[in-house]
C-alpha cells in the first residue's frame, strides 16, 4: 500500500473528524432529509453511506454521514453545504455532488435496497438490515436489551423504540435472515456482513444464536463475518464462534469509568472493565492478533487522556479501538448537545492522532479493506483516517511492519494449539 503524504493524510483527518462529529446541512430548497437521529439514537453508523473526496467524483473514501434537517437543534454546528452543479429541473443527475469546503466534496454511494425474496415478496432491505460503508452489510439478530427491559439501558440506546416505530421484527430467522443477505450481495457488491444483536438473556445465549446465523452464511455465502457480543467467557464457546467467523467486537462503550457507570448503567453492573480484559484476552487466542475490536463512545465531557490510557491498555493484548460518536435521539438524552461541539477542535485532532500512534504501534491498525466487517470498515469514524495518518507519521507501511505478522503468528498458533 502507498501511504499518503503526511500533509495529505493529516487534512483528510481533519476533514473526516469535522464530517463525524458536526455532520452536514443541504442547500436550502433541497428534498426534505429522512433523519436517522430522530429516530435511531445509539452510536456507530450515523445514516447514509457516503463518497467522501478531495475532488468531485473523487471516490477513494466513505463515510456513514449524518444529514441534519434546517430546524434540528444540532443545524447550527453542521457543515453547510452547496451542490456543486447547480440545482436544474431538466437534469435531475447533475444534483448529486455537495461541496462542503475546500478540498471536501460529497456524493451519495448508490445501493440498491429493494428485490424478491425466493417467496416472492417484494421487499425493502432497508427495513431489515444495513448497507454500510465500504460494501459492509449489517444483520441485527433482534432488538431487545436485558438492560433496557430491566430500566438499566444505556442511555443513548433506542433499540426498543426501532421495534415499536419502524415496526422492526424483534427476531427473524436463520434462513430469512441469509435470504436479505442473498438478495443484498445479488443486486450491490458486498464485501463483509457484520452480525449484531440486542442483549438476550444471557450473552451465551446471545453467542449462540451468532453462532448459528453464522455457519449458515458462511456455509452458504463463504462471506467473511464479523460478529458483535457483551463479554463471555466459555472458551469451547469462543472457539465455536471463532470457526465461523473472522472477528469479533466486545464494546466497553466507555473507559471513563465514571461516564460509563452513569451512561451504561446494566453493563457496568453485569460487567466490570476488568471482565472486558479478560473477555478480550480469551478472545484474541482464539481470533488471533488485532482480530478482536472495542469501542469508545464520545459526547458525554470525557477525560481524554482515560480514553487514551484504555486504548493503549486493550491494544498491549491484541485489541483494536474504535473512537464513535454519540447518535442523539434517545428520550433519555433530550435535546442532548454532544460535549466534542463545544470543545476545542484541535483537542479533538489530537486525541485521534494518539490514538492513531497506539495502534500502529501495537499492530492493532486495520483500515477500510483489511479485514471483515467494522474492522474492515471504520466508514462511521474517523480511526481509519487517524491510522493512515499515524503510519505516515510513523513511517510505517504493510511491508515495513514485521512485528505484526509475528503477533499474528504467535497468536494464531497458540489458537490452534488451544
Amino acid at each position: 500500500m502507498n501511504l499518503d503524504s503526511e500533509e495529505k493524510a493529516l487534512r483528510r483527518l481533519k476533514n473526516r473528524i469535522k464530517l463525524c462529529s458536526r455532520g452536514i446541512t443541504l442547500p436550502t430548497g433541497s428534498n426534505p432529509v429522512l433523519h436517522l437521529q430522530s429516530k435511531q439514537g445509539g452510536a456507530g453508523p450515523q445514516g447514509t453511506a457516503t463518497y467522501v473526496g478531495e475532488t468531485p467524483g473523487d471516490h477513494s473514501s466513505q463515510i456513514s454521514l449524518v444529514i441534519f434537517p434546517e430546524d434540528h437543534y444540532l443545524a447550527r454546528y453542521a457543515l453547510p453545504t452547496t451542490w456543486v452543479n447547480p440545482k436544474s429541473d431538466t437534469d435531475a443527475k447533475r444534483e448529486k455532488v455537495l461541496q462542503a469546503g475546500p478540498n471536501l466534496f460529497l456524493e451519495k454511494v448508490q445501493n440498491n435496497w429493494k428485490g424478491t425474496l425466493p417467496d416472492g415478496r417484494k421487499v425493502t432491505m432497508l427495513s431489515k438490515a444495513r448497507f454500510h460503508p465500504y460494501r459492509t452489510f449489517s444483520i441485527c439478530l433482534y432488538r431487545t436489551c436485558r438492560h433496557l427491559e430491566n430500566d438499566e439501558g444505556c442511555k443513548y440506546c433506542t433499540a426498543n423504540l426501532l421495534i415499536d416505530k419502524l415496526n422492526f421484527n424483534e427476531r427473524l430467522s436463520d434462513r430469512e435472515n441469509l435470504d436479505y443477505l442473498k438478495l443484498a450481495m445479488s443486486n450491490n457488491p458486498i464485501r463483509s456482513v457484520t452480525l449484531t444483536s440486542g442483549t438476550f438473556e444471557s450473552p451465551e445465549k446471545t453467542v449462540k444464536d451468532l453462532i448459528s446465523q453464522a455457519r449458515l452464511i458462511k456455509e452458504e455465502t463463504g462471506i467473511s463475518i464479523h460478529v458483535q457480543s457483551e463479554p463471555f467467557f466459555d472458551r469451547a464457546l469462543m472457539k465455536e464462534l471463532s470457526e465461523v467467523s473472522e472477528s469479533i467486537g466486545i464494546f466497553m462503550e466507555f473507559f471513563d469509568e465514571k461516564v460509563r457507570r452513569q451512561i451504561c448503567p446494566g453493563k457496568t453492573k453485569a460487567f466490570t472493565q476488568e471482565d472486558y480484559m479478560r473477555s478480550w484476552d480469551l478472545a484474541v487466542s482464539r481470533f488471533g492478533w488485532g482480530k478482536v475490536f472495542t469501542t469508545n463512545l464520545m459526547g458525554f465531557d470525557e477525560d481524554y487522556e482515560v480514553i487514551l490510557q484504555g486504548i493503549e491498555r486493550a491494544a498491549r493484548i491484541g485489541v483494536m479501538t474504535s473512537i464513535l460518536w454519540v447518535r442523539v435521539g434517545s428520550p433519555q438524552l433530550g435535546t442532548f448537545i454532544p460535549s466534542y461541539l463545544e470543545k476545542d477542535d484541535r483537542k479533538l485532532l489530537q486525541l485521534h492522532m494518539d490514538a492513531g500512534k497506539i495502534l500502529v504501534e501495537n499492530s492493532v491498525d486495520s483500515i477500510a479493506g483489511e479485514g471483515s466487517g467494522c474492522l474492515g470498515c471504520h466508514g462511521c469514524n474517523a480511526t481509519g483516517e487517524a491510522i493512515l495518518w499515524a503510519r505516515t507519521a510513523l513511517k510505517k507501511d504493510e511491508t515495513t511492519i514485521p512485528e505484526r505478522d509475528i503477533l499474528t503468528s504467535a497468536r494464531d498458533g497458540a489458537a490452534q494449539a488451544g
